[in-house]
């Protein structure tokens, strides 16, 4: 399983054709019923006995700037003429029947009623707390569906301005603190002077990310990963770079925990949301079969 691919609830799907379909077949709705001119009304397009008033786009021009406003209307209205000329013929030539369009509409309809009914209960009634015990838990169980996709490396790093002051005093302690004190001037110092810094375990990095933040290439990553645990310096334009491996896991290895604790914490989320719509969706459909208000007359 490519990490990174979360269980997701899939509800419906939209495409061109369904979205035609469902224009067409509200023509005959409120949204496209013809309408005459009404008087005191200001009339901004026709289209055979459609007319377009200013009233149905002042709610759109909120955010468009005064100077900009005619040459949205006159924008808009010819988009609205072309689309009910269209809607139009396309009346004329396609029977509502012959693609099953009222069925795709009906079905679009309900997916969407669907939809926006299982979202409220989602955002109602979801505890979306995972703890580490869930993700570790789940990590355990389901670690080798997760492998690398490419060699991953454990960084620490400093970043400093190459001018930066007591640089030349501080290098030895950034690239090798002795003792508990060292780690903390070192830390302190980074604080003040770096322009970016991790001494975190698990900062773990794919390598294209690593290029990319840093001013190297596969070469020179690939030397640093072989100095395991050495701050290599990298020097480029006006900053200086303090670059170190713990460990690298490598293309096919089991993702560590910490490079996929997102996408695990997700994965578990989006179960959650599919064991708590089937329990409310079951609950519903066991209270309607012993009211009586529903059966199934073919038995399995």
């Amino acid at each position: 399983m490519k990490p990174g691919s979360p269980h997701r609830i899939v509800f419906f799907r939209t495409g061109m054709l369904v979205m035609i379909c469902l224009v067409v077949a509200l023509s005959s709705c409120k949204y496209f019923k013809s309408k005459s001119p009404t008087q005191g009304e200001k009339v901004i397009a026709r289209a055979g006995d459609d007319y377009l008033y200013m009233s149905d786009v002042t709610s759109l021009m909120k955010n468009v700037p005064h100077a900009d406003s005619a040459a949205f209307l006159a924008n808009y209205a010819e988009s609205w003429v072309r689309r009910k000329l269209l809607l139009k013929k396309a009346e004329e030539n396609v029977p509502s029947d012959e693609l099953g369009i009222d069925r795709k509409v009906e079905d679009y309809r309900q997916s969407l009623l669907l939809y926006e009914y299982e979202k409220g209960l989602i955002n109602q009634k979801l505890n979306k707390e995972v703890s580490d015990e869930e993700i570790n838990d789940f990590y355990e169980k389901n670690k080798n569906k997760f492998t690398l996709e490419s060699d991953i490396y454990d960084i620490q790093y400093v970043k400093l301005p190459a001018g930066a002051q007591d640089l030349e005093h501080m290098r030895p302690i950034i690239m090798n603190p002795r003792t508990a004190e060292d780690s903390l001037k070192r830390e302190g110092y980074c604080k003040a002077a770096a322009s970016a810094y991790s001494f975190a375990d698990d900062n773990w990095m794919a390598s294209s990310a690593v290029l990319k933040q840093f001013p190297i290439n596969s070469d020179v990553l690939k030397a640093v990963a072989n100095s395991i645990g050495k701050f290599t310096e990298i020097k480029e334009g006006g900053d200086i770079y303090f670059v170190l491996v713990r460990t690298v896991r490598h293309q096919g290895d089991p993702s560590p925990l910490e490079f996929i604790r997102a996408q695990l914490k997700e994965i578990i989320i989006n179960k959650k949301k599919v064991i708590l719509i089937q329990k409310i969706y079951d609950g519903i459909y066991q209270d309607a079969a012993k009211s009586g208000k529903c059966e199934v007359l073919i038995k399995k």
